[in-house]
């Protein structure tokens, strides 16, 4: 509250004067009701809204939200029809105040107009306000609900997915894409008028086509019901015919999306189904052959990878696809190298992923091989995705139980890694490059839960030192990671594994039970000359 002084001079007799002062309380409200009342009697705006904009700011939150949804923003909302873009901008952090402390259900619906106004204006700065309260709509589930009542504000922000300014566009886009992942309330993407609307809006430019394509695709995801509608209505099965298409860039795009697709169950079943799997597995064979349908080669080998992720049996019934992973391995090009190697982990990232590859004997050994050697690559970029690739590929999630057979296929890839497994990394862990040290250590730290590593790291000399070792490594992260290996290590000890010795037991106990960041007190003896 504020206190606003009024002096009262009142006349009495033998000339006398007496004066009252007179105190009212005003509240933010109040004042702000009063600033807005000069905007109403066509006051300076510039003047009346940096006054607005200070009393704003020294207001509470608290009080703010108390305040705010009583407050007229429509007089506000006047001083935007104007081409004086600090005027604009002015207003803008205004209304994005008032807007911020007032349910976003609320102000949805009692400025419905205003929203639509701010959607219409040739201003990008009061879109992206518009959008901003949008967003927060479409994430929520129940306000996402009365958003997609207003038939109006969908219509003229599926207009914006059209637009031509990069940065509307993507913002219209994600609107729709956060309601299409909203149950049965993304329903409304497929009503009539809203469809119609799709129709149009995608005409204008194949980048926009791609960008409708997108909020299909994702709200086809979400369920089997919602992609036979779509294929029903015929709203998925363009996109299929476009990886046909003679234009490059075209089925770059409709590769990516159809990748999309392959993230769920039905999607997969539904590629199957139209024989675009099989379609694109040819495909393949084709653009590894053709210098210009090359460029094709990354979308695919990410899109069959996502699939053989989901369904490792994909490289027993698309060999050419899985023969061409293993080829692009040993390719001289280090993009098309690198790009078929975070394929390989990714598909090796489950179990019964690693069980398919180990089935690939003889490839999977070379291709593992290859990997380690780029452990050592001129560029650091290469080296830290060769370490992140062989982390996934030898990984097994802490809450899964690790079967003989995962066991014995992540030791048979660590000794085809390189003979001397632990010596081998613990090199990389000497690397400059922080992010070399960190993955390298990581790596490390899975392989406490396999006993045969354990024995492999209490027989490296020197390993336990570099463990132990607190003032040996400059950064935080690096420090915590070999603090939690020797913590790992300390909790799976077992006196008759026979593994560690007694002492060195002893030290991984009493290292954890100092702490990270325990610094030894060192000892100094002063000297006092004589006479």
């Amino acid at each position: 509250m504020k206190c606003a002084i009024t002096t009262v001079t009142l006349k009495r007799s033998h000339n006398n004067y007496i004066r009252y002062v007179n105190l009212e309380m005003t509240s933010p409200l109040d004042e702000t009701t009063k600033l807005l009342a000069g905007l109403a009697l066509g006051g300076s705006c510039m003047k009346t809204l940096e006054s607005l904009r200070i009393l704003l700011a020294s207001v509470s939150l608290s009080e703010l939200k108390e305040y705010a949804p009583k407050i007229d923003i429509d007089r506000i909302y006047k001083c935007l029809a104007t081409s004086n873009k600090d005027q604009i901008d002015l207003t803008c952090e205004i209304l994005k105040r008032i807007l911020g402390a007032i349910p976003i259900g609320h102000a949805m619906v009692r400025y419905e107009d205003l929203f639509l106004q701010g959607l219409a204006h040739s201003e990008n700065r009061v879109k992206e306000l518009i959008f901003q309260e949008l967003q927060m709509a479409a994430d929520d589930p129940t306000t996402c609900e009365q958003l997609s009542t207003k038939l109006e504000i969908l219509l003229s922000c599926l207009q914006l997915v059209g637009s031509t300014d990069e940065s509307i566009a993507r913002k219209a886009s994600r609107v729709f894409i956060s309601i299409a992942r909203q149950g049965d309330t993304a329903n409304v993407l497929v009503s009539p008028p809203i469809v119609e609307e799709m129709r149009t809006v995608s005409r204008k430019s194949d980048i926009v086509r791609y960008r409708i394509y997108d909020i299909v695709v994702t709200y086809c995801c979400t369920s089997e019901d919602k992609l036979a509608f779509c294929e029903e209505h015929q709203l998925i099965q363009t996109l299929l015919e476009e990886v046909s298409t003679q234009d490059i860039l075209v089925q770059l795009n409709a590769l990516e999306l159809i990748t999309t697709l392959a993230s769920c169950q039905h999607g997969r079943e539904y590629l199957e189904r139209q024989g675009i799997t099989q379609k694109l597995a040819t495909r393949l064979d084709e653009a590894t052959a053709d210098p210009l349908a090359s460029l094709l080669v990354p979308g695919l080998m990410k899109l069959f990878g996502a699939l053989a992720h989901f369904q490792p049996d994909v490289l027993s019934r698309y060999p050419n696809f899985t023969n061409t992973m293993f080829n692009l391995i040993d390719d001289s090009d280090i993009s098309l190298k690198m790009i078929s190697i975070e394929t390989l982990s990714f598909i090796a990232i489950e179990r019964d992923g690693k069980l398919a590859l180990s089935q690939q004997g003889s490839k999977m050994d070379k291709a593992i091989k290859t990997i380690g050697s780029l452990f050592t690559h001129a560029f650091n970029e290469v080296r830290l995705k060769a370490l992140n690739s062989f982390a996934e590929l030898t990984h097994v999630a802490p809450t899964e139980t690790i079967d003989e057979d995962v066991q014995k296929i992540i030791e048979h890839w660590f000794y085809m890694l390189n003979p001397k497994p632990i010596q081998f990394i613990m090199n990389v862990t000497k690397q400059p490059f922080r992010d070399l040290r960190f993955s390298a250590l990581n790596i490390l730290l899975q392989l406490v839960r396999h006993n045969w590593a354990q024995k492999l790291m209490s027989q490296e000399p020197g390993f336990l030192e570099f463990l132990l070792d607190r003032r040996g490594e400059p950064d935080k992260d690096c420090l915590e990671m070999k603090f939690n290996i020797v913590k790992r290590l300390s909790e799976s000890l077992h006196p008759e594994s026979k593994i560690w010795s007694e002492y060195c037991m002893a030290q991984m106990r009493d290292h954890v039970r100092e702490g990270l960041w325990f610094a030894r007190a060192q000892s100094t003896v002063a000297l006092e000359s004589g006479p």
